[in-house]
């Protein structure tokens, strides 16, 4: 992917496919060595290092992890807000969380294929304006519209309406009952009285998504857009209507590009959190600042080789696939690159953190074994007929182009490890670096043969965003009758418990056709100034509870 992760969304951006990623992810560390920093008080200011700037704050559209993590977790409510418990995505209501805008739900009709959210009442938007029921069915009016081109875009899939019965109450209509009803009618919701008079294919020229500072851009969660200077900085201030007021005064996120300088800000105290530790310096950030804590969301994020058979011909053998992910050591990447505490090798989707999708046979990582890669590869008619150390077939070298992104020094090291290690079979890979964005467009149109990318693993087990054959984000065209049924059979199911077992299989057998060779997940690492209270980061995600964060005053 890259996708977007919010809210136990998979938003597919390849933004968020290019950076790195739960129970357990709470430091031990204490926040202040020696010292109870004492109740929560108001004020100050917490400067945050991300590496890329935000495009369009809202998560019906968002485009990069920034306009995910801001969209969907800071200043936007939903009906019912997800959270990460017991190895397992739940859904709060309103008494549970400040961030949820429904009091209740229930289930209704014949079928139980309804569902009825009874809403506070005293919800204001930040310039004041009532939130009501009218918001959510414009909300999910436009989510399906193709005009707009979300990438929630199948939230709507089976949805039949969304019907207002009081300012209050609100009524989502399905064709079916299916298990992530709940999460699809938990996306965050837009302003009606601030776009509904916008053509959706006009949507993000909006003036309030083009200039959306000092507050422009109406919002529901706990902070607002105060300033806003392009690749630069991002000022969050408090959005006054919402309860309980934010402890902060304002949240301050630093545009910092390159890995090694926001470590260096972090050391020196100028920057208080950085989102996405590189893993190799975890080791020195903790030698040289005893100051700064570490925190982790476990697991969430996977590289991975993905195969274009129809950039490369070859690559429409399975058993080619599988003969390049035999030559690859995965727990030796991962040991010299200094990830041996964060990572784990990777075998297929899902991760072991998901304990009733993954399927420890099905889906185990492929050990590494190059004498089997060379019997697969010469099984398949590859042979090195005049000595050059390239096995060549019909007089063509077994030679493609690996692509992949600029600005990433983990993938850039990887790819060179695996062009070292398909070497050693026969197998030549030419590499090549690509600007993010020409990287995106070019697996989006099949412009590739080979490429390392990442994706970040979304809370919700449906394999649809990347595996399905319609799906923009399917980079492989990868199509399996046997997968495509599974995915339909349990998406049709009624609870979990029942598409569960269907979900693991058709991952299974993803993983068994190799369109990617998945080599690791990764927890995403952060680094929090010990300052900075009251941080809540695990699975679910690192800004699931900034109005909580404080700082004690003697170190505002």
């Amino acid at each position: 992917m890259n996708v977007i992760k919010t809210a136990g969304r998979l938003l597919p951006t390849l933004a968020i496919l290019i950076l790195a990623g739960g129970c357990g992810g709470e430091s031990d560390e204490p926040a202040q060595p020696g010292s109870d920093p004492g109740e929560p008080v108001s004020g100050g200011t917490v400067v945050i290092s991300e590496g890329a700037d935000m495009a369009i704050p809202l998560l019906i559209v968002a485009q990069t992890s920034m306009d995910g993590n801001l969209g969907g977790d800071v200043m936007y409510m939903e009906l019912l807000r997800g959270a990460w418990e017991d190895r397992r995505l739940v859904f709060l209501t309103a008494d549970q969380s400040p961030m949820a805008m429904a009091r209740r739900y229930e289930y209704i009709g014949p079928d139980s294929a309804s569902l009825r959210f009874h809403m506070r009442s005293d919800l204001r938007w930040s310039d004041g304006q009532p939130i009501t029921a009218a918001d959510v069915v414009y909300t999910y009016e436009i989510i399906g519209d193709p005009d707009l081109a979300s990438p929630q875009q199948n939230y709507a899939d089976d949805l039949e309406s969304v019907v207002a019965e009081n300012d209050s109450t609100v009524v989502f209509n399905f064709t079916r009952r299916y298990p992530d009803m709940l999460s699809h009618s938990a996306m965050a919701i837009l302003p009606a009285h601030l776009f509904a008079n916008t053509p959706t294919a006009e949507f993000r020229n909006h003036p309030a998504i083009q200039s959306p500072e000092n507050g422009q851009l109406v919002t529901s969660g706990p902070y607002m857009i105060g300033s806003w200077e392009r690749g630069q900085t991002i000022t969050l201030v408090r959005n006054p209507h919402f309860q309980p007021a934010a402890y902060l005064d304002q949240i301050v996120f630093r545009i910092i590009p390159d890995p090694l300088t926001r470590l260096v800000e972090l050391r020196t105290g100028t920057v208080d959190y950085v989102n996405g530790i590189t893993l190799d310096q975890v080791p020195q950030l903790r030698t040289e600042a005893p100051h700064v804590r570490i925190e982790t969301q476990e697991k969430r994020l996977y590289d991975y080789v993905a195969y274009n058979p129809g950039g490369f011909e070859a690559f429409s053998d399975p058993n080619i696939r599988r003969a390049l992910s035999l030559a690859i050591d995965a727990p030796a990447i991962i040991e010299s690159l200094e990830m041996t505490e964060f990572a784990v090798p990777a075998g297929g989707p899902y991760p072991p953190i998901f304990p009733d999708l993954y399927d420890p046979q099905g889906q185990a990582p492929i050990a590494y074994d190059p004498d089997q890669a060379r019997a697969l590869l010469t099984a398949a008619g590859w042979r090195d007929t005049n000595n050059d150390g390239i096995l060549d077939r019909n007089g063509q070298p077994f030679r493609f182009t690996l692509l992949t992104n600029a600005g990433n020094q983990r993938r850039a090291d990887v790819s060179q490890i695996l062009q070292n290690q398909w070497r050693q079979v026969g197998v030549d890979a030419q590499l090549q670096v690509q600007e993010f964005n020409t990287m995106t467009e070019n697996l989006s149109s099949g412009d590739f043969q080979a490429a390392v990318g990442g994706w970040s693993v979304g809370l919700s087990p449906d394999l649809t965003t990347l595996w399905a054959p319609d799906s923009p984000y399917n980079y492989t065209n990868y199509t399996d009758t046997e997968v495509q049924e599974l995915i339909r059979r349990a998406r049709t199911m009624e609870t979990s418990e029942e598409a569960i077992p269907l979900w693991r299989d058709a991952a299974s057998r993803i993983a068994q056709d190799q369109p990617y060779t998945w080599l690791y997940f990764m927890d995403m690492v952060h680094g929090v100034n010990n300052r900075v209270q009251g941080t809540r980061i695990d699975t679910y995600g690192p800004y699931q509870n900034v109005w909580e964060w404080w700082i004690p005053a003697d170190q505002q």
